[in-house]
């Protein structure tokens, strides 16, 4: 069978690939595209990312509830931004992809484009039942004239960075510590759309986002932020300096609101010594340190007395991280 896909450069140009899920682009991820930008040079060729659409657990498990640290959109763009890779195919996921063979993806791939090398990870894999090794990839690209370079895992505190790792710690709430094994902030991105309105009458108005399906939030509770507004809503992410859009510390809420009997999930953010009229507009949620649990208050008053507490936690998180 031939692969769906979609690519954003000629198909005859001479490339060089890695090849994987990269959710999170976590500094794992990073380093090993740092290593293909190097193998692009030394063959004069163009670092390419082949990823998949959707991810492949959601076609692997289609029963199982999938959440990632990132949507497409945001994957491709961290990549541009951390790994210094422009281009990609991104392969269209499905049942019969799933059953391909490693050396019928590889085919698939080198009838269509000009690969003259690959750099992957030392515990690669690829195809039906996980066949397509390093092992296999030696002997596979020594047949068809292929640079293969394999680099050791990152490791932090000799642990493996994984993205299973940093999805559990985001769902548990510790931002911090994926942070550091991401290499940036936790990220959510979204329009701002109209809620209750009730923060504007607690004097701490709040843009209100809806969460995407699959896309994995923060754990509930209240988080110290970076809040990016866009003013190009057509290139969200590619944000190369904080001069470029306007970035103002926030204090972001994430859950149901049970002091008012609330049942849906939602994400509001309060800047802080602003007031925007952000309607429809595009921010970025950076989230750099959680504050507390979400909690259930014995009236307004008291909300609006923790809600003055946690804006002054985060003034005081945020100058730290901003030093």
């Amino acid at each position: 069978m031939q692969l769906e896909y979609n690519t954003t450069f000629l198909a005859e140009e001479p490339i060089v690939i890695t090849i994987g899920n990269f959710d999170g682009v976590h500094r794992g991820h990073q380093r090993l595209m740092h290593e293909l930008v190097l193998q692009a040079r030394e063959l004069d060729c163009k670092p390419v990312l082949v990823t998949f659409s959707p991810h492949t657990s959601m076609v692997v498990r289609p029963d199982a509830d999938h959440q990632y640290l990132t949507t497409l959109e945001e994957k491709l763009a961290l990549a541009q931004r951390y790994g210094h890779i422009n281009n990609s195919i991104v392969v269209h996921f499905t049942p019969e992809v799933m059953q391909m063979s490693a050396k019928d993806f590889m085919d698939s791939l080198l009838t269509h484009f000009a690969i003259r090398g690959i750099t992957v990870g030392s515990n690669f894999s690829l195809g039906h039942h996980r066949m397509g090794n390093v092992t296999f990839l030696e002997q596979y690209c020594q047949q068809h004239e292929i640079v293969l370079r394999s680099i050791a895992l990152e490791e932090a505190e000799q642990t493996r960075i994984s993205s299973t790792r940093i999805r559990t710690l985001v769902g548990e709430g510790q931002v911090s510590e994926a942070n550091d094994l991401l290499g940036y902030p936790v990220t959510f991105s979204g329009l701002v759309v109209h809620g209750d309105h009730r923060g504007r009458l607690l004097g701490f108005p709040t843009a209100n986002l809806a969460p995407e399906p699959h896309k994995l939030l923060p754990a509930n509770g209240v988080y110290a932020a970076h809040v990016i507004v866009w003013a190009d809503l057509s290139r969200p992410l590619e944000r190369d300096s904080s001069s470029v859009f306007p970035v103002y510390k926030g204090v972001v809420n994430i859950g149901v609101r049970p002091t008012f009997q609330g049942q849906e999930r939602r994400v509001e953010a309060h800047l802080l010594d602003v007031d925007l009229e952000l309607y429809d507009q595009r921010i970025t949620i950076d989230f750099i340190a959680r504050l507390r649990e979400e909690q259930r208050f014995s009236g307004i008053e008291a909300l609006k007395a923790q809600i003055s507490t946690d804006v002054q936690q985060a003034r005081r998180v945020l100058v730290v991280t901003s030093a």
